[in-house]
């Protein structure tokens, strides 16, 4: 499918000199991640842990988050860590289970510390009161939520009615009414936390250091570098949940990514094994095309707790197993997407009515992978989707959008009177319904929403050319300054360049089924590059020999057989127009309004 491409505009030239000694194209690219001055650049390509991260008690309630933990600890009080079923709250749940238990082993305390994570379908999201009223049964005297709690006052306020206290580890939106509880939350009310884009992991790390750094000052013999050691879990939910990788969550990242790579952790090691993926040379990428997927898999087929069980397994031999166990969850998670990504094309075929929304929903269809269906859906046509299968007499769905359209409100304005429950993110959401009928109401409801807020220019699918670039710029002295840039992500991607008129020289049809094309492509200079366009095999026709076309692409390295070279991915490629239609249709592009 051709896709609009909005071209970035070019930073200023005053900018560009005071870059003078970088590669001619970094400048534009810095500029346009929100570097605006020389004292940014350095910072952004060499991130400080000391000057990056901020005093976890900084949140305003964090000395209180301590004090009571601590007390419980000494207490030989009976905790429970109770965390989200994905990626997020298993690391998160193991970062504070991580940190208790060296606190408990370094004071000779007997507190139970145990975890609750509750079944994707059976229970749902956050806290619910058949869950408190299990909790109150067990004799619990401390609650740590994480990754969950911030919306469910009224299960807080139930066990704390019957003396059981509560530590809310979160960043999920939160509804007029909040806990009564200790709140450790960046985005709350009043909060001073200067950061506001923490993944619930990085709020759980935060909590974490401060119980380290607590005990250090009471005199508690906490090893040197503790915390640091838990980065690991830190970088693997920061990509998976897809928060923006700038400011202190770069900073996190980039540091979890130097610990991930050399891990202690048996589990963590196993997985990464499995994957076949390299020790020592882990990216953003491999989190999150391999080992994030192994970390839900269990939680999206089974049950989650088997993610967190690998993840504080100290045993090779135990790490292994499970790992083993992961990998067959993650095989069959696949087909299945599989399957249903194939039945969510059929009900878009049979789609008539435009919209502005997809809304997709099957009997048949597993709860636990509808999102994965709904991401597919919104990448590929640049829309908001929402897909909904069915566990029991329950629809549980789950949304995907941008940040142009924050889908959990969306979904509680069309779901008003309809939803038994809802949360989530602006670009990410979760809900339930009771019964068919209102799965059909509700999706008119979100389509005349979607009309209502969204227009045909604000919806994609979108490419951001964040350059323009000439062939003979691209060498590796580029790849180098590229990979500083690293790691990419949400509000950092990777850079999308673009080439105009580019003659096709060759092209060959390549892969399984004829699915991907090599390029090879020749500027007016002479300079000649080759291109790999994965899933390109269907649109052969746009580049036979002698063609001019525009090319937008990604740059990166591709290493066989002790070989490394530059790679050229394609991200959709266009007919040439000639420099009259340029001026005219180049402005057109800038601002969105016409397909490329």
């Amino acid at each position: 499918m051709q896709k609009k491409w909005n071209v970035l505009e070019s930073c200023p030239a005053e900018f560009v000199e005071k870059c003078a000694d970088m590669h001619p194209i970094i400048p534009q690219l810095l500029w346009h991640r929100g570097v605006r001055a020389s004292r940014d650049v350095e910072s952004f390509f060499h991130p400080s842990y000391e000057e990056g991260t901020h005093d976890p008690f900084l949140f305003t309630q964090m000395p209180l988050a301590v004090e009571r933990a601590m007390r419980a600890l000494k207490d030989n009080e009976h905790i429970l860590v109770f965390g989200d079923y994905d990626a997020d709250g298993l690391t998160g749940s193991a970062v504070v289970i991580s940190a208790l238990r060296e606190i408990r082993k370094r004071i000779g305390s007997s507190s139970e510390i145990r975890s609750y994570i509750p079944h994707r379908d059976e229970e749902g999201y956050g806290l619910q009161m058949a869950q408190v009223d299990r909790i109150l049964e067990e004799s619990v005297h401390l609650l740590i939520a994480v990754d969950c709690g911030i919306a469910c006052p009224d299960e807080v306020a139930k066990l704390r009615d019957h003396g059981v206290d509560s530590i809310i580890v979160d960043h999920h939106q939160f509804g007029e009414r909040l806990p009564d509880a200790i709140l450790i939350h960046p985005s709350l009310p009043n909060e001073t936390y200067p950061f506001k884009d923490l993944a619930a992991v990085g709020v759980a790390w935060k909590f974490a250091s401060a119980l380290v750094a607590h005990a250090r000052n009471g005199g508690i013999d906490v090893p040197v570098g503790f915390e640091k050691w838990l980065l690991d879990l830190v970088a693997i939910a920061t990509v998976t949940d897809i928060v923006p990788l700038v400011g202190e969550n770069r900073v996190l990242e980039h540091y979890g990514l130097k610990v991930l790579n050399k891990t202690r952790r048996s589990g963590l090691r196993a997985i990464i094994q499995n994957a076949g993926i390299t020790l020592g040379r882990i990216n953003a990428r491999d989190i999150g095309f391999a080992i994030g997927p192994r970390l839900n898999a269990p939680g999206r087929m089974e049950h989650a707790s088997i993610g967190l069980k690998l993840l504080l397994s100290d045993s090779e031999e135990e790490a292994r197993e499970i790992a083993g166990r992961i990998e067959s969850l993650n095989r069959s998670r696949r087909e299945t997407t599989l399957g249903m990504m194939r039945e969510a094309d059929e009900i878009l075929e049979r789609m008539s009515e435009p919209s502005r929304i997809r809304v997709l929903w099957r009997d048949d269809w597993s709860p636990s992978l509808v999102g994965l269906v709904a991401g597919r859906i919104s990448d590929l046509f640049g829309i908001p989707v929402i897909a909904i299968g069915k566990h029991g007499d329950q629809w549980i769905g789950s949304g995907r959008s941008f940040s142009f359209y924050d889908i959990t409100e969306a979904v509680k304005r069309a779901g008003e009177g309809l939803l038994t429950r809802a949360g989530g993110h602006v670009q990410a959401c979760g809900f339930a319904l009771a019964s068919e009928h209102d799965v059909s109401s509700f999706a008119e409801r979100l389509r005349q929403d979607a009309d209502a807020q969204l227009d045909d220019d604000t919806i994609g699918p979108f490419i951001d050319v964040h350059a323009d670039l000439e062939l003979r710029h691209i060498d590796w002295r580029l790849i180098e300054s590229l990979e500083n840039l690293e790691p990419f992500g949400c509000e950092n991607p990777e850079p999308a360049f673009r080439t105009r008129n580019v003659e096709v020289i060759a092209k060959d049809i390549v892969g399984k089924d004829g699915k991907h094309l090599r390029i090879t492509g020749k500027a007016g200079d002479g300079t000649v590059q080759q291109f790999i366009a994965f899933g390109f095999g269907a649109r052969s026709d746009e580049v036979n020999s002698g063609k001019r076309i525009d090319i937008v692409y990604t740059l990166g390295t591709n290493e066989w057989n002790g070989n490394r070279d530059i790679q050229c991915k394609v991200l959709d490629i266009a007919a040439y127009r000639d420099s009259t239609e340029d001026c005219a249709e180049d402005r057109l592009m800038r601002a969105g309004l016409i397909e490329s």
